[in-house]
């Protein structure tokens, strides 16, 4: 009887010791999934972060073309100066979805403009990419710049949309859908009088309408000159 009640025992104690096992294995398959799950839920909010900022930037965008004026009236669109390399407050947006400042510069082409609330810069390039008024970076994920004026993309995760004089005046003098930035270059009108003196650094098909004569111009980068095209 003493010898069934030690084996019984030893029964229970094995039976213990298997329970335990068998909770440490289940622990650490959960903990593993939970890890796993927690992992995954982190890169989707990163990529959801990613296309919000996306977002972001172009209603940035679309918000300073719209914004955009002429107060030295050398015909070319001046955007709002930035303040301290961030987007003015007016434009109701300066964060990406990570919650940081999103960095911002300008250039001022054509003759230097003094309002203090529009781009001034005509002299520090803000890239080396061509007609571009302004640019806007996120430092994504890791909150690092890594896109630096001399690059002509975005480096690293930055997230970077540029602004051209092209899409600027298209909106601004037509007031229709904006244009894309690779075509910055063209459909540039310019509306002034005969007495007015043409662009002094004009882009290649730059168009100046003259509305007191109804005659109209495009600049040929070939020949550096205005051609009569009507």
């Amino acid at each position: 009887m003493l010898r069934d009640a030690r084996k019984d025992m030893l029964m229970k104690k094995g039976f213990m010791l298997v329970e335990v096992m068998i909770s440490i294995v289940m622990a650490g398959v959960i903990a593993a999934v939970l890890a796993t799950m927690g992992y995954y839920t982190m890169m989707q909010g990163n990529t959801l972060k990613q296309q919000n900022t996306k977002t972001i930037l172009e209603v940035i965008r679309s918000r300073l073309v719209n914004s955009a004026a002429n107060p030295d009236s050398d015909a070319y669109f001046e955007l709002l100066k930035e303040v301290n390399s961030t987007i003015p407050v007016v434009i109701g947006l300066g964060k990406d979805a990570w919650g940081r400042n999103i960095r911002y510069s300008t250039f001022d082409f054509g003759r230097h403009n003094p309002n203090p609330l529009y781009a001034d810069n005509n002299t520090t390039s803000i890239t080396p990419n061509s007609n571009v008024l302004g640019r806007l970076i996120s430092s994504g994920e890791d909150g690092v710049l890594n896109t630096l004026p001399a690059d002509s993309v975005a480096k690293g995760d930055d997230l970077m949309i540029e602004i051209g004089i092209g899409e600027t005046n298209h909106l601004k003098l037509y007031g229709g859908s904006e244009i894309t930035t690779q075509t910055r270059g063209y459909n540039s009108a310019i509306v002034s009088r005969s007495s007015d003196a043409f662009p002094l650094s004009p882009i290649n098909g730059t168009i100046v309408y003259h509305r007191d004569t109804n005659l109209t111009y495009v600049y040929d980068l070939n020949t550096t000159s205005w051609v009569r095209i009507n």
